[in-house]
């Protein structure tokens, strides 16, 4: 029998027993016989982390907090305001992200937007951004013009620019989208993306390099960082953005570069009602105020390329071959393997009587599961029902990638939902692989 107690209470509440035994406490913990409980300590500054651990029961025993080593404080910045006397030209179709950040200059204090954009006040979404402006007494231009058009660009710039109102910043938030397979990308398909987000930047840089700049925003994307296999031509505008920021900054010019995670709210993601796929995939989308609160602070650091977006790393690590390169190693965590590889166990699977690999299959089941419900095996009966173990369809997201990852098994999601338990999981599995290619 085993007890539980707090040694330091006793000089409070019981003095006298503190004083006589405190020989014996003390051998008794330099000894091992007093342990101290279960427990996980974090440092101070991954409070949040803690924090987060206590929120979804990740944690068996006490979470502790430790202030040794000190934290790391970290400066923050004072978020950049903008010249109310100055112009401050935004390139887009007046809608989606562009038009959130045209409203977000105006909070930092811009007064003279120029707006540009290929069909100028024809853009649907258009009427809306403009009211709000002039509600604001933001004094505004509508330009209708080609970003990645020299001499149109050029003619909206002699136009903006004023003795009175100078031009001070750019933001280029153009973009197209055309997603297809790489295989399937023609040259057509190729210029319609990369010519409004990466000719138009290059235009934008070459007619504003005399000018007396202190912002060049350029709206890159995330996927620029990891990829996508369906976008290979945004994913390529994006990065040249990237590197044409690298350059300006090279040579002494104002630059930012930032690859913007999905935003739930307004543009392409909100008009294609995409939220919840992207966020099975591990890019959970973020509304667009809360994003370019981040951009604040950013615009001062003295960055030139960065990426702000949440991502869930063990998710999204299986988007594409990309995320395997060793950068990205102290970003991903542990796989969800016990330490044997698919050929072992696939061989012992197809080596054994049928009830064996089921036994094999839900002990690999489990051991999966338990890694991304972060608990124990123990805790995961193979005949309760997967709702009552703490399986959403998230998870279940994750558990089919995993299964796919580790036994090349290919089971929809509609199969896990309806699983009533790890056995039959595991049967459903086992079944998958068993049976004779068509």
């Amino acid at each position: 029998m085993s007890a539980v107690g707090d040694i330091n209470e006793l000089p409070t509440h019981h003095p006298e027993i503190a004083s006589e035994q405190r020989p014996e406490f003390t051998k008794r913990v330099h000894d091992g016989t007093y342990r101290p409980i279960l427990h996980h300590v974090y440092p101070a500054d991954r409070i949040t982390d803690a924090c987060e651990a206590l929120q979804h029961s990740r944690h068996i025993g006490k979470v502790v907090i430790s202030l040794d080593p000190p934290p790391h404080l970290e400066h923050h910045p004072t978020p950049m305001a903008m010249d109310p006397q100055a112009t401050y030209l935004v390139t887009g179709r007046l809608c989606g992200f562009g038009a959130a950040t045209a409203r977000w200059l105006t909070r930092r204090g811009a007064h003279h937007l120029a707006l540009v954009g290929r069909r100028g006040a024809d853009t649907p979404e258009a009427p809306a951004l403009l009211d709000e402006l002039r509600s604001a007494g933001v004094h505004f231009t509508l330009h209708a013009a080609d970003v990645s058009d020299m001499a149109a660009m050029r003619a909206v710039l002699d136009t903006v620019e004023t003795r009175e109102h100078p031009l001070r910043g750019v933001v280029h938030a153009a973009a197209v989208f055309d997603d297809v397979p790489l295989a399937e990308l023609t040259d057509e398909r190729l210029r319609r993306v990369l010519a409004p987000k990466a000719t138009g930047a290059a235009v934008l840089d070459e007619l504003t390099r005399h000018r007396d700049l202190t912002l060049f925003l350029l709206h890159s994307s995330v996927t620029g960082l990891i990829g996508n296999l369906h976008q290979s031509n945004y994913v390529a505008a994006n990065v040249f953005l990237e590197a044409l920021t690298r350059a300006r900054r090279r040579a002494g010019l104002p630059a930012l570069a930032v690859g913007w995670g999905p935003v739930a709210d307004t543009g392409h993601v909100a008009r294609h009602d995409m939220a919840a796929y992207l966020h099975t995939l591990g890019l959970p989308p973020l509304p667009a105020a809360e994003l370019l609160h981040l951009l604040g602070s950013l615009l001062p650091s003295g960055a030139d390329v960065a990426t702000l977006a949440e991502v869930d790393w063990s998710r999204v690590r299986h988007l594409g071959p990309a995320l395997s390169a060793p950068r990205f190693s102290p970003l991903l965590p542990p796989d969800a393997t016990d330490g044997r590889t698919d050929d072992t166990l696939l061989r012992q699977l197809a080596t054994t009587p049928p009830e064996t690999a089921i036994a094999l299959l839900t002990d690999a089941l489990t051991h999966t599961l338990a890694n991304i419900l972060q608990t124990t095996t123990d805790r995961l009966p193979p005949d309760r029902p997967l709702t009552q173990l703490g399986l959403d369809s998230l998870m279940g997201a994750e558990l089919m990638s995993a299964l796919q990852q580790r036994l090349h098994c290919d089971l929809p999601m509609l199969e896990i939902v309806n699983s009533t338990s790890l056995s039959d999981l595991a049967r459903r599995c086992l079944h998958r692989l068993t049976r004779p290619p068509r």
